[in-house]
């Protein structure tokens, strides 16, 4: 390699990478270039190149098919299965009746109250019961201090 070729090389590089080519050095840069002369180095940075290309079309291939059906579903208004489930009435157990009509007549109580209403043996059950009321939406929960509080919604 002549000179002028050094030269031509480093300004070109230095073009390219500005302050990354003070890190690598010319030398450096120079060995890399001619490893890239190699055809099996190419050809499996090639094959590599290829694997990550359909690893990336599959990703966007999935988002494009969700993003395809969710669009179905805003076009023809269509409910999801969950959406669905809301539509279903739930027939409660009587218990769970008899504790939203007691909250009603009360208008808030604690887990305590709903114990010695009800007989529970412990807090902790009443409080079981009355948060999964809260889960299925028929009770709201309201903290004031270190009492939490269920009223209807």
């Amino acid at each position: 390699m002549t000179e002028n070729d050094i030269n031509t090389k480093q300004k070109f590089l230095e073009l390219l990478l500005k302050e990354d080519t003070k890190e690598l050095g010319l030398s450096d840069l120079i060995q890399i270039q001619e490893k890239f002369n190699d055809p099996l180095i190419l050809s499996v940075i090639i094959h590599q190149l290829i694997e990550e290309r359909k690893k990336t079309n599959n990703i966007l291939l999935e988002l494009r098919e969700k993003y395809d059906s969710l669009q179905f579903l805003v076009k023809n208004n269509i409910k999801t299965k969950q959406e669905q489930n809301t539509d279903v009435y739930n027939i409660l157990p009587e218990i769970d009746d008899k504790i939203i009509s007691f909250i009603k007549v009360k208008q808030k109580v604690d887990a305590e109250m709903v114990q010695n209403e009800f007989n529970y043996k412990g807090s902790n059950a009443a409080s079981q019961r009355l948060n999964k009321l809260v889960n299925n939406g028929y009770l709201r929960k309201v903290q004031a201090g270190r009492k939490v509080y269920f009223i209807v919604r």
